[in-house]
């Protein structure tokens, strides 16, 4: 996902790797008009013991792990100063933009259509529906881990800009991906990630899934991608943040117009951990770009969830970055770029040395496939015994 980081190019000289490349999602800088808010409060967070130390992970990093934690505490510093993260996002931003007008996918036209759009009322209506808790006051209760600083966005994926701008942020972040130099911007890179991880995902499907929940599903990016491999499913869109929530249903209604028909689409404000669908209700469970962002307790957590929506046979299928890539081992290695990818991805450690494929299976799950669906991302597929 798109960040910050990336503009440590611009504020340190001599970094190799650009940040923003490693990224997929985006952030945000300089000033922006009043924005709906949704008030929220932090849930006490459980304390898992058997997650709070790493286990021995997929990819261990060759570079001193002391020279890592001093340089991810330096840069930790220096991003939490608040003039200089102004600065760096305002410099990743424009990066972002510049390679937004580069593959003909301009942002200003965009969101200066998406700003007109009113928000207030699309919170309300995913308020009416909404399946997260709220404490007396009538804030919504989030888990501790949702409330981190994520993609540079102080506020994480609980803002408007972050769910205004993903769409564009991830087409123009993942433009270079198929590129071994990173150098070649290819428009279609986003849509031909996703076709590449749908590809795999078919190739290992036992079944023709009738419904398919896209856990973590933003804006709706993700769950539009899989209906064009699944059109005669209905799909069930399902995040955390209620403004993602809200530009996922504007977005289905724009895409209902241009079809000239009601699509299958419904999207709910509710936690990947706790969905409150029925139990064996559901075909497939997908979950994209999502268990970086989370730590490995969320993610067992979402396993679990996963299993109990399921029919029998159905299957969980996870799309990611790769830390077994040559990429990710890359960025790694990098004690500077290294620190700088995890000053906005707070659990970027914690996935990365997790065995999530045993994790799956521990469940009661066959043990997983996985493949490499891009030369930076793998594909997990697995169905419930």
């Amino acid at each position: 996902m798109a960040c910050l980081a990336a503009s440590s190019q611009v504020a340190f000289r001599g970094v190799a790797l650009s940040h923003a490349q490693a990224v997929s999602n985006a952030n945000v800088g300089g000033k922006a008009a009043r924005r709906p808010v949704v008030r929220c409060k932090v849930a006490s967070p459980a304390v898992d013991k058997a997650d709070a130390s790493a286990s021995a992970g997929e990819y261990t990093p060759t570079s001193d792990a002391s020279t890592m934690n001093i340089m991810t505490g330096a840069i930790n510093a220096l991003f939490g100063f608040q003039p200089f993260f102004r600065f760096a996002a305002g410099k990743a931003r424009e990066m972002m933009v510049k390679r937004g007008d580069a593959i003909g996918f301009p942002w200003a036209p965009r969101l200066a259509e998406l700003k007109r759009h009113d928000w207030d009322e699309e919170l309300r209506l995913v308020g009416a529906t909404s399946r997260v808790a709220k404490d007396a006051s009538g804030e919504y209760v989030y888990p501790e881990y949702y409330t981190k600083p994520f993609h540079a966005y102080e506020k994480g994926n609980l803002s408007l800009d972050a769910a205004l701008e993903v769409e564009l942020a991830a087409k123009a972040v993942h433009a270079p991906i198929f590129d071994p130099e990173s150098k070649v911007l290819d428009p279609e890179g986003d849509a031909n990630l996703r076709k590449g991880y749908h590809a795999k995902l078919v190739e290992q499907l036992r079944i023709k899934p009738q419904t398919i929940v896209d856990l973590g599903c933003a804006s709706g990016l993700s769950t539009f991608a899989l209906f064009q491999t699944f059109p005669d499913a209905k799909l069930i869109g399902l995040d955390l943040s209620p403004y993602f929530v809200a530009a996922s249903n504007y977005n289905v209604r724009e895409k209902s117009k241009q079809a000239g028909r009601e699509l299958p689409f419904t999207f709910i404000h509710a936690a990947a951990e706790d969905t409150g669908l029925p139990a064996g209700s559901v075909d497939l469970v997908s979950i994209c770009l999502v268990c970086h962002e989370l730590p490995r307790s969320a993610t067992k957590k979402i396993i679990e969830e996963a299993h109990r929506i399921l029919r029998p046979g159905g299957a969980f299928a996870v799309m990611e970055m790769n830390p077994r890539s040559p990429f990710f081992q890359k960025i790694s290695n990098n004690p500077f770029v290294f620190a700088a990818f995890k000053s906005t991805e707070p659990y970027l450690d914690d996935y990365r040395t997790f065995p999530i494929e045993d994790a799956i299976a521990e469940r009661g799950f066959e043990y997983p496939q996985q493949m490499e669906s891009s030369p930076r991302h793998r594909c997990i597929v697995a169905h419930k015994l």
